[in-house]
């Protein structure tokens, strides 16, 4: 027998894996191809509109010169069937572009016509890609169009006829390459969900062991060394502390045997904890089936499914090495779902987690609670952990101290149809985000006019009616208003009220101001005037800052002045930029150093985004909350936290950013999932609300932290800013999109939070 170094069995072992992976992935790429315009020449019978073919390119008018989709480049005269395909996401097109970059247009939208008469847009598509290297290079599915909602199955999807683009700016492009690609089959493309064998024989659990909410155990990382202990689990204990009005949790993972077989008919039982006669339980619930109905609901349990990594984005971690090609635990399905939930089967030779959400009342007695978990099989018990919850004698504020907000909407997944339906799904949403210490927000729309503006159930949703128990909301927050209400988000428009003058912008503000004095009379109202400025202003920052000083902050001024109103103006800029508009109230500081600056002057230091691709450590968005209170800000917000489209499946694919400059991400933007999803009926958690995850989970904790940090503050602010100061030195919390460098220099794990926090409890209750 011929002996083998270990080093030699790993080079074997890894060879092997890449083999695999190149074999699936070629699978996957199995496609049809469809030439419309390629080596110079076009297909027979496809004819152009506003561009012809001149050396070999095709050349188009200036597109877009006169606004929006005026004019417009055409292709007609295809005949493609796509009535076939199970999934838009089969369907790519590729439109290769030349020139340099800032010829082509940033957003731009490419339509596919279609022979039923609908017309199905692929937005921002990629003209501006980098990758020319990529096989995706100036490619696009399908799948990432909004207009999916008019589509039901393949047999609707009829034939392509033509393409059209649109976009504005006038360019005048020239392409190289168009070509419509169409998957063959779907079945290789990602792994789908085993079923359980009902011949499995000899299966069984090997390991239970409890984690913290900032660690994880990817679904093939057996015999992981947080089993042996860690900050939650001690001789075989969960041990868990925090203060009345705070939700704590935990996860427990679960490991089986390699093999064959696999275990079905999996459950996890945890009723709750008590204390003598005091409990901490779901036995009040009024609507205990119901995840979404908070009062007397004080214990939940989920899920975990894990996504697939496997396949670098740009700007992504510098840690990303250490999960391609892993599953990661990010989404957490309610138990109480159809598909998804409990119980469950664990398949052969892997982890399966289940997260576990305490929310301890405002109301409890502090002291020592015990029970404990049940993993269960067919109904036996196979291994039992006890918990000890511990509650310290003080309670986190009802009033957020530093609030942190997410940008999103109920996603057309859930299939809601009339406007009554719509207002409920987002009174689940909102009292969903406003349960973990946060709150959802977007946007008043200047553009609907008055008939979103003067609609009281609009009110009702942004100001604080929804957050009481006849509303079916306990928790934090409970009764608090809305603090901020934001007139239009994102963008920026010059005339947004009509016109220039101050009548215009009166007459604009004014709806606000008197909603907000019936609905939301104690919430700042927040004019939202450009975001990142510097990139639409011809002249740059100058430019933008002589607008506004011209063009908006008189007119907001005299407003504020004639109505005895307080309407706040933010825009996305630095300190550096809002030296030139002194009457700007809200931007972002980006150091301490700028942030005591800015208090001292009276501003309002608001700041955006974070550690947020799935490559990043599962403790990235709690390094928010930290910072946040460290830069003094009032309100920190998520750009998006529901970034995916109708036909987007995002049970199954992680990697849901797609931007014009081909960048893909994976979970940037995307840290709730929908709890319905009529088009992708196969993954359907038939839910009525939101799916949270992992990284959700983790910016909750953060900003629970921070509230931790304020109470220690008012006992001991040079203590309690000394812990924050080690805590966040060197952090840099950047997003992963364009032009952004990876983020670095945060906690990883929950080893430094856990020391933190015990630090900040000492404080806080003067030991």
């Amino acid at each position: 027998m011929i002996k083998r170094s270990t080093e030699e069995y790993r080079i074997a072992i890894a060879v092997v894996a890449l083999l695999a992976f190149l074999a699936n992935t070629a699978a996957a790429q199995e496609r049809t191809v469809h030439d419309v315009f390629v080596n110079g020449k076009l297909a027979p019978g496809v004819r152009l509109v506003n561009g012809n073919v001149q050396d070999k390119q095709i050349r188009t008018v200036p597109l877009g010169a006169k606004g929006w989709a005026n004019p417009t480049f055409q292709i007609h005269g295809l005949d493609i069937d796509i009535s076939k395909v199970e999934d838009l996401s089969q369907v790519h097109v590729r439109m290769v572009a030349q020139g340099k970059r800032d010829n082509k247009p940033g957003y731009a939208d490419v339509h596919l016509l279609n022979s039923k008469g609908r017309i199905l847009y692929i937005t921002q598509f990629p003209f501006r890609s980098w990758q020319n290297k990529r096989p995706d290079y100036m490619m696009k599915s399908a799948d990432h169009s909004p207009k999916y909602t008019q589509f039901s199955k393949g047999r609707d999807y009829g034939r392509i006829t033509g393409i059209k683009i649109n976009c504005r700016g006038g360019f005048a492009m020239r392409f190289s390459k168009v070509q419509i690609l169409i998957d063959k089959s779907m079945a290789d493309r990602y792994p789908d969900d085993p079923k359980p064998d009902p011949n499995w024989q000899g299966g069984r659990i090997s390991a239970v062991y409890a984690i913290p909410v900032s660690e994880r155990v990817y679904q093939k990382e057996l015999d992981s060394p947080l089993g042996k202990g860690n900050e939650v689990f001690r001789q075989g204990r969960v041990r868990l502390s925090g203060a009345r009005n705070e939700t704590v949790a935990f996860q427990v993972i679960m490991q089986t045997v390699p093999g064959a077989a696999g275990v079905n008919d999996v459950n996890v039982k945890f009723t709750g904890v008590s204390k003598g006669d005091a409990t901490i339980d779901n036995s009040n619930a009024l609507d205990p089936g119901n995840p979404y109905a908070y009062v007397g609901r004080y214990i939940q349990l989920y899920r975990t499914r894990y996504v697939l990594y496997d396949k670098k984005g740009r700007r992504a971690s510098r840690g990303w090495r250490r999960v391609l090609n892993k599953w990661i635990p990010e989404i957490q399905i309610p138990f109480e779902a159809k598909w998804g939930g409990a119980p469950f089967s664990i398949f052969p030779g892997k982890v399966q987690a289940v997260w576990v959400d305490i929310y301890i009342p405002k109301n409890a007695e502090a002291g020592l609670y015990t029970g404990r978990v049940e993993v269960q099989v067919a109904d036996r018990t196979v291994k039992t952990l006890p918990v000890e919850l511990t509650v310290h004698d003080f309670a986190l504020p009802n009033e957020f101290k530093t609030v942190g907000l997410m940008y999103g909407t109920v996603p057309a997944k859930h299939g809601a149809k009339t406007e009554q339906e719509k207002w409920e799904l987002e009174k689940i949403y909102r009292q969903f985000y406003r349960r973990h210490h946060g709150g959802l927000f977007r946007g008043f729309g200047v553009r609907q006019g008055d008939r979103e503006v003067k609609d009281p159930r609009q009110w009702e949703l942004r100001g604080g009616k929804i957050y009481t128990r006849e509303e079916g909301y306990e928790g934090p927050g409970e009764g608090v208003p809305t603090q901020f209400i934001f007139i239009r988000m994102y963008g920026g428009k010059f005339n947004p009220f009509g016109g220039p003058t101050e009548a215009h912008w009166h007459r604009g503000l004014l709806p606000y101001k008197r909603q907000a004095d019936m609905h939301a009379k104690d919430a700042m109202l927040i004019y939202y005037v450009w975001d990142e400025p510097g990139h639409d202003f011809k002249g740059g920052i100058p430019a933008y800052n002589k607008w506004f000083n011209e063009s908006v902050a008189p007119h907001i001024k005299s407003f504020n002045k004639k109505y005895n109103a307080d309407i706040k103006s933010y825009a996305s800029v630095s300190p550096m930029d809002a030296k030139g508009t002194p009457d700007l109230d809200i931007y972002r500081a980006r150091n301490r150093e700028q942030a005591l600056q800015m208090e001292r002057e009276g501003d309002i230091n608001a700041a955006w985004n974070g550690t947020q691709p799935l490559s990043e450590a599962a403790s990235a968005l709690r390094a928010v909350g930290w910072r946040a209170y460290y830069l003094r800000t009032s309100f920190w917000w998520m750009w998006h936290s529901t970034k995916y489209s109708a036909a987007f499946d995002v049970y199954r694919d992680a990697y849901n950013f797609r931007n014009q400059y081909g960048e893909v991400g994976a979970g940037t933007g995307m840290f709730v999932y929908p709890g319905t999803d009529i088009y992708v009926t196969k993954r359907n958690p038939g839910l009525k609300g939101p799916v949270p995850g992992t990284r959700f989970f983790n910016w909750r904790q953060g900003f629970i932290d921070a509230e931790y940090v304020a109470l220690a503050a008012k006992k001991d602010k040079k203590a309690a800013d000394a812990i924050v100061a080690r805590m966040v030195s060197g952090a840099r919390l950047n997003s992963g999109l364009p032009g952004e460098q990876a983020s670095i220099g945060y906690p990883i794990g929950e080893k430094h939070y856990a020391k933190a926090r015990a630090e900040l409890v000492k404080i806080i209750l003067g030991d």
